[in-house]
């Protein structure tokens, strides 16, 4: 149990370098990548905690978990669609940021926050689509983006299979997967200077 903890608190130390990768992306996008950042940062908290013995987080990392699968992987992808609509998330931003704290404040007190895996997966999509609308134009910032989608992937489809395959415990590789994917998020955003 002290290895998960470790993984952890990895994942943990992944999120802040990634925190101050994005602060680099223009504004509102690094916004955005910082929302999706720090909703991972907490569940990794928690479950540290968790992990670590503390059986009374165990509630809030369950809803921190869900919660980061389904609001941080729309600020993700917010985050790369701002990328790639620059101009006009520069020019409305005011507007984009109120329209989307209303939409998540009514989402949350509604109580439908948690998105369907099919929504989730779609995210993920308009992820990689952005990531591969890059390429023909932001070379590395894409190759980041599309890095950290398939990590992502990875995370939800290969865990078992390269957990067999290596010996090692299917939450650490959980785990690491995450954090490489936290990392080229973070990578991508700050990258991403509009001028």
């Amino acid at each position: 149990m002290n290895l998960v903890v470790a993984f952890e608190a990895i994942l943990v130390v992944c999120c802040l370098i990634s925190l101050n990768l994005a602060r680099q992306a223009f504004f509102p996008a690094n916004l955005f990548w910082a929302f999706g950042v720090v909703t991972i940062g907490v569940t990794a908290t928690l479950g540290g905690f968790k992990f670590a013995g503390y059986g009374g987080v165990e509630p809030y990392h369950i809803t921190a978990k869900h919660f980061a699968a389904s609001i941080g992987i729309a600020a993700f992808a917010l985050g790369a669609l701002a990328g790639l609509f620059a101009d006009f998330f520069i020019r409305f931003y005011w507007w984009i940021l109120l329209a989307l704290l209303v939409v998540l404040c009514a989402s949350l007190l509604l109580g439908h926050w948690r998105f369907s895996p099919t929504i989730q997966v779609g995210l993920v999509g308009i992820i990689f689509l952005v990531g591969l609308v890059r390429l023909l134009s932001s070379g590395m910032l894409a190759i980041y983006l599309i890095l950290g989608v398939i990590c992502l992937g990875l995370s939800d489809v290969a865990v078992k299979w390269l957990a067999l395959n290596t010996g090692m415990d299917p939450l650490n590789i959980y785990h690491i997967l995450v954090s490489l994917a936290v990392v080229s998020f973070g990578l991508s955003a700050s990258r991403d200077s509009w001028e």
